[in-house]
């Protein structure tokens, strides 16, 4: 865990949902603060950003979620997948392997640049340029922004 550790106690106690104390050891207390800060870090890219994670997406309706108002936008929407799904297939296995990272297992670029040996800068520059190409690719096939 980076940054400033608590420093020892005696007792490690945690508050539950309904308010009461909970008495846990050291790794647990350290674990479940560390992931709040994960949860604080992935809000705040969520702002920044927009959109961070798949249940997301679906919820603005930009990834197919199963429901479609008819069978045409159902159909529209499985086209764009399948076009989506083709232009993923011609890139770089590298390059496929970090959005996989980035978008589908949510990992932050700092965990990604750590797996890929290299540093957060290459991972966001990387990021960038794979996603303006496939906007790009996808623009030459007549989808845009909203089709999902």
């Amino acid at each position: 865990m980076r940054g400033k550790r608590p420093k020892e106690r005696k007792c490690y106690v945690l508050r539950a949902g309904d308010g009461t104390v909970v008495e846990v050891t050291r790794e647990v207390y350290l674990e479940w603060y560390q992931s709040r800060r994960r949860e604080r870090y992935q809000n705040e890219r969520k702002q920044k950003y927009g959109v961070s994670s798949l249940e997301a997406l679906s919820e603005k309706g930009i990834l197919p979620d199963g429901r479609a108002d008819g069978p045409e936008e159902m159909v529209i929407r499985e086209l764009c997948v399948e076009k989506l799904r083709s232009v993923m297939e011609e890139l770089a296995e590298a390059d496929a392997y970090l959005l996989y990272l980035l978008f589908f297992e949510e990992v932050t670029v700092k965990e990604a640049a750590q797996l890929c040996g290299c540093s957060r800068k290459t991972i966001a520059n990387r990021r960038k340029r794979i996603l303006r190409e496939l906007n790009e690719k996808l623009k030459a096939m007549g989808i845009m922004g909203g089709c999902f």
